[in-house]
């Protein structure tokens, strides 16, 4: 009953905003605050890297845009000038195995994150320095044990429970060229993603994340798992971003649904998780674009370590211990319809070797793709994306091979709060033992923003 009451809600509730939105959206048409404003989907880059301008390729708090503004904007800017920022976004996923697989069933699943943003320096008058913290309500069955694959088929899937989630301070210094992040932390928010490109995506092949980075330890926390930790960041131009990060490594449970997100334990002496990442982007800027007549791109290169204890992958009673991954990104416009436009189409394509195969599921792991901002002339907000990823068992799964993933996703961008993602899978020897038949799957994405 529980799940039909999920269901009929999860069907209801964006039909349910759309006359509350369209009324906002009249009133505050009158007063021209939205009017002819790019939504964001993709970053220009048109100004200097500060924490204002290039935060962590993630979504930040706008006091102009969102369901809250639309409903309250005079309370949530007045909020918001006083130093305290509340955020939300309510990921839903319909999606259905309509063909191959081990059985064909249609599941809904949905993830709903929130909280507050505390800029310190209104409320304090702390120069530099932020706080937030956050929660997470999950629901819904995994439609990836139907299928029978080992990448997740999408990325809102996350249990059933509510959880803390994040909870840190973050302080800005040396002209705002570096930032030291220090708390509960979630490693996916940062490393290993290209937010605004990702995220046009449904499977978490690559959604936010190159997919294999999570799958191989448990310690590169996704969304809506965090764990204690510190970031230290330097940012010196436009160009370059160089990061690194320290995790506590256990308890390695630390997802396991029955906590909440509170076991809270910082034990490092039994597991400690490390990791880096350097950025490097061309043609960064409008003005740098102008000079050189050329697209702009960016190159990731990071890898991490993770010194905890790992059960064998081919289920035998032994542990190994420690592991390493290197990984790389690479994205590069290719098309423009103007000069210094944001519409076009870029290509990117990212890639993943972890050794002691032994404990790896993927020890090498491959995907990529396009993405297309303004396919039709009247739409220049929607994205077309295509997408494709590919993962090499393990040799210690001597009876798994490869497991294949294909999409196909168009993102219909209604407003600032809505936006609708139908999509299209297809997945190549699910689960890598050529046992199952090649699954095609069928979904909707809805994305609302508070």
């Amino acid at each position: 009953m529980l799940r039909w009451m999920l269901l009929a809600i999860s069907l209801v509730l964006p039909a349910g905003f759309w006359p509350t939105v369209s009324t906002a959206q009249e009133l505050l048409d009158e007063d021209r605050l939205f009017r002819n404003e790019p939504a964001g989907t993709f970053p220009t880059f048109t100004t200097p890297a500060s924490r204002e301008d290039w935060f962590d390729f993630k979504a930040e708090v706008d006091a102009d845009k969102g369901l809250l503004t639309r409903l309250a904007p005079n309370y949530r800017r007045q909020l918001s000038d006083r130093g305290i920022d509340a955020f939300g976004w309510y990921m839903i996923a319909y999606q259905g195995n309509v063909a191959g697989g081990i059985d064909q069933k249609f599941e809904v699943s949905g993830l709903n994150d929130f909280g507050l943003n505390f800029d310190l320096e209104k409320l304090w008058c702390r120069d530099g320095l932020s706080a937030r913290i956050s929660g997470s309500w999950a629901w819904g069955p995994n439609l990836t044990d139907e299928v029978g694959a080992t990448i997740p088929v999408n990325a809102v899937y996350s249990g059933t429970a509510w959880r803390f989630f994040e909870m840190y301070f973050e302080q800005w210094m040396l002209d705002d060229t570096v930032s030291l992040r220090a708390g509960r932390l979630t490693t996916g928010w940062e490393y290993g993603l290209d937010y605004d490109f990702f995220t046009q995506y449904l499977s978490a092949a690559y959604r936010l994340n190159v997919g294999s980075l999570g799958l191989n330890s448990p310690n590169f926390s996704l969304i809506p798992y965090s764990n204690w930790g510190a970031r230290l960041k330097w940012q010196p131009n436009d160009n370059w971003q160089f990061k690194a990060s320290f995790m506590n490594g256990f308890p390695r449970d630390f997802a396991d649904p029955q906590y909440g997100g509170l076991q809270l334990d910082f034990q490092p002496g039994k597991g400690s998780f490390w990791i880096g990442e350097a950025v490097y982007r061309w043609q960064a800027t409008d003005e740098q674009r102008a000079a050189s007549g050329r697209l702009p791109g960016q190159l990731k290169l990071g890898g991490y370590a993770d010194a905890g204890p790992f059960d064998y992958v081919d289920g035998s009673p032994r542990q190994e211990t420690g592991m390493g991954s290197v990984y790389g990104l690479l994205r590069q416009k290719v098309w423009e319809p103007e000069p210094l436009s944001h519409k076009g189409i870029h290509l990117w394509t990212a890639f993943s070797y972890a050794w002691e195969e032994e404990i790896v599921t993927f020890p090498y792991y491959w995907n990529g793709g396009a993405v297309w901002q303004g396919p039709f002339g009247t739409r220049s907000d929607d994205t077309l994306a295509l997408g494709f990823a590919h993962g090499w068992y393990s040799d210690a799964l001597p009876d798994q091979s490869t497991e294949t993933v294909l999409e196909c996703a168009y993102n219909w961008y209604i407003n600032d709060v809505v936006t609708l993602t139908p999509n299209l899978q297809y997945i190549v020897t699910p689960g890598g033992t050529g046992t199952i038949d090649d699954a095609l799957l069928l979904g909707l994405l809805s994305y609302i923003t508070y």
